[in-house]
């Protein structure tokens, strides 16, 4: 079959546009998770999505649904908790991580849960996506490309120098405890597409890439955004056509942005010298 056989699949149109909408509004938060040092937040939250899946099966419910509310009070807690303790949010995101991985542990020993269910939450298809979850995923997205139109200058004044920002009178804290809530529900939605290990396909790499050649800030996100679509619908296509795994496709053309990008900034600098 063709790219154009695909195409008139209602299951692969909603795959490419799932990845179309991810890519154009999710990618932008990797930006945010560079310039303010939160690594370490995406797999603190990746950890807690294995506590909430634990809790979740205890429970009765479905693991996929702990792992989502897992991450929803996780991304509301990891701001405040770093100033309660007066750590960097990155640091308490060590804790998070530590601890919780820590308490899955011992609720899949106690409660004799199977940890293989709570695991799978590790691999994800984009084709296994419902309807409603594609709309959350738009949902999503647009409301961050709102959230970055509406407070640009507040958020670069943030991601800049906080402590500056708070003096001039931006809501740093706030500002900051929002764009931590909006990365953890980014990362539960591209749970579902490529899986816990490959999330840093989706969020992360292109920003990496845009970030390398991007002049600022309006330049990189608008660069994240590209890379992001451009990653993720020729992942999604690539796989349709050679019968390959969506989410390991989708994470090889994310690194091949990354690659292609640091070769163009590199080329670019030789040539002005």
């Amino acid at each position: 079959m063709t790219l154009f056989d695909f195409l008139t699949i209602p299951l692969f149109q909603k795959a490419l546009t799932a990845a179309f909408l991810s890519g154009a509004g999710l990618s932008l938060l990797g930006v945010v998770i560079l310039n303010l040092n939160l690594t370490t937040i995406r797999f603190a939250l990746m950890h807690i999505a294995l506590l909430g899946a634990a809790i979740a099966m205890v429970l009765g419910f479905s693991p996929l649904t702990g792992a989502m509310a897992g991450i929803i009070i996780a991304s509301l807690l990891l701001g405040p908790a770093g100033d309660f303790l007066n750590m960097d949010t990155g640091v308490s995101g060590v804790l998070f991580m530590t601890g919780s991985l820590g308490l899955a542990f011992l609720i899949f020993y106690k409660a004799g849960v199977p940890a293989m269910d709570a695991f799978a939450l590790f691999s994800g298809s984009i084709l296994a996506l419902t309807a409603l979850e594609i709309w959350v995923i738009g949902g999503l997205a647009v409301l961050i490309i709102l959230i970055f139109f509406l407070f640009y200058r507040e958020i670069q004044m943030v991601l800049f120098n906080q402590e500056l920002a708070e003096s001039l009178g931006v809501p740093a804290k706030e500002i900051r405890n929002a764009l931590l809530l909006l990365t953890g529900l980014a990362i539960g939605v591209n749970i579902r597409m490529v899986g816990v290990l490959l999330i840093d396909a989706a969020v992360l790499l292109p920003a990496v890439a845009a970030l390398s050649i991007a002049k600022s800030l309006r330049g990189a996100l608008l660069l994240s955004a590209f890379f992001g679509m451009v990653s993720q619908v020729g992942g999604v296509a690539f796989s349709m056509i050679y019968d390959c795994p969506s989410g390991a496709s989708i994470t090889l053309a994310a690194v091949l942005m990354v690659c292609l990008a640091a070769i163009y900034g590199h080329f670019v600098k030789s040539i002005r010298r």
